[in-house]
C-alpha cells in the first residue's frame, strides 16, 4: 500500500533489532543476519557514550517490566540480587541488584543508603567507587546526588566500565562488591532565634 510505514523488531543472538519499513516501488523482500568476521582492532576499544550509559541505568531501573513485557530487550542482561548489607554506624548501604550488559563491558548497582540520623548525611557523588577484592574501580555514571536524607531510603544507580586501563574487565555480577564513598563535613546548624550578632552600642 503506498505511504504506508511499520516497524517490526527482531531478536536475533541477544540482541534486539527495531527495523523501519517503508513503502517502496523496489522493495527488499528479505534480510539475512550474519555474523560478523572478527577483525584485528587496534589500540582500546571505544568505551559507550554518555547516553549510552544513561539508558543502560533506564533499562536498570525498568528492569522487572521490561522482562514481563519486553523480554526480547533485557534478554542479554544479567541480573543477580546479592542483597548485600554495609553498615557504616550512621547510614547504611544495600546492594540490592548488579546488572551486566556484556556489550557495553559494564556492571550497574542498584543501592540503598539509608541514613540513620536525624541530620543529612553528605558525601561526594564523584567519589563512589566498587571495590572487588584489592580492585577499585570508579563509576562512569550515576544519578546520586550527594545527600542522605534523614531516616530515608535513598535508591541510587551507578556503573563501572571497563578497567583503570581502558581494557574490558569482564567482571561477573556474582563477585563480592564493597561500595566506597567519601563523605562531607556536615553542614553547620543555622542559629536558633536570639543567637544572631549582638549590635554594637551607640554612644
Amino acid at each position: 500500500k503506498p505511504d504506508v510505514n511499520a516497524t517490526l523488531n527482531v531478536v536475533w543472538n541477544q540482541q534486539t533489532y527495531v527495523l523501519e519499513l517503508t513503502e517502496s516501488a523496489q522493495p527488499c523482500l528479505s534480510l539475512v543476519f550474519e555474523v560478523p568476521v572478527a577483525k584485528p582492532v587496534k589500540g582500546r576499544a571505544q568505551p559507550p557514550s554518555a547516553s549510552r550509559l544513561l539508558a543502560l541505568l533506564d533499562t536498570a531501573r525498568a528492569y522487572p517490566l521490561l522482562k514481563q513485557q519486553h523480554p526480547g530487550m533485557v534478554a542479554g542482561v544479567q541480573r543477580v540480587l546479592p542483597k548485600a548489607f554495609q553498615d557504616h554506624g550512621d547510614y547504611t548501604i544495600w546492594i540490592d541488584e548488579v546488572f551486566r550488559f556484556d556489550a557495553e563491558d559494564t556492571l550497574v548497582f542498584h543501592l540503598t543508603l539509608f541514613n540513620q540520623t536525624a541530620r543529612p548525611i553528605r558525601y561526594l557523588p564523584q567519589s563512589l567507587m566498587i571495590s572487588v577484592g584489592d580492585r577499585v574501580y570508579f563509576h562512569s555514571i550515576t544519578d546520586a546526588n550527594g545527600v542522605i536524607p534523614p531516616n530515608v531510603h535513598t535508591p541510587v544507580y551507578l556503573a563501572i566500565t571497563r578497567s583503570s586501563d581502558g581494557s574490558r574487565n569482564l567482571l561477573s555480577p556474582h563477585n563480592v562488591f564493597t561500595v566506597l564513598l567519601s563523605r562531607l563535613p556536615p553542614e553547620p546548624s543555622p542559629p536558633s532565634a536570639g543567637e544572631g550578632p549582638v549590635p554594637s552600642s551607640v554612644p
